[in-house]
């Protein structure tokens, strides 16, 4: 079986740079529907408790962008948000961290920054439920697809949701191999 996400694990500083080119090669093809489609199809999630925050957990958050496209949505049905985000390079994370400060809406969220790969998270599992779990474009860096949804459907609170979401077939422009691959 072939084994994906060990270039993140045994190269971040390659990893990350692969992930700057793919998003610099798809920046201009990546139109606005886009994140339209995210929003349009991403669940807004009611917490537990009355009065609660909505417990959100992020896999492979990146730098923010989708995050903050699914926080703004949830923001408006929701006084109060707590998201944990997991997310193995900790040049995302600073990157994401900068976009916060600098951003106002996501005053009534509450950050749980992890900088560690789905697997490493995952083998520290300290019980905490969630109303929303996501995965966007991570699937294609993880050991175990079938590992990793599972884990991310036991982390749910009764009544979450999941939401995972990848291309299938997409191909990474500098090598032509799907992603995932190499």
């Amino acid at each position: 079986m072939l084994k994906v996400g060990r270039l993140i694990r045994d190269s971040p500083v390659r990893w990350e740079a692969a992930y700057k080119t793919f998003l610099a090669a798809t920046e201009t093809t990546r139109p606005r529907a886009y994140l339209e489609f995210l929003e349009d199809n991403i669940p807004i999630p009611t917490p537990r408790q009355e009065g609660a925050a909505v417990r959100v957990l992020s896999i492979g958050s990146g730098s923010g962008e989708v995050d903050s496209a699914i926080l703004r949505k949830i923001l408006q049905r929701q006084s109060s948000v707590y998201n944990r985000v997991v997310e193995p390079s900790g040049e995302m994370i600073k990157n994401f961290k900068a976009m916060v400060q600098h951003d106002t809406s996501f005053g009534a969220v509450k950050f749980d920054w992890r900088q560690q790969t789905a697997e490493e998270y995952f083998s520290d599992n300290d019980g905490k439920k969630f109303d929303l779990a996501h995965a966007v474009h991570v699937l294609y860096f993880v050991e175990d697809h079938h590992a990793t949804l599972r884990n991310m459907w036991e982390q749910l609170a009764e009544g979450g949701h999941l939401f995972a979401f990848l291309l299938t077939g997409m191909l990474w422009p500098p090598t032509g191999l799907p992603m995932g691959y190499g």
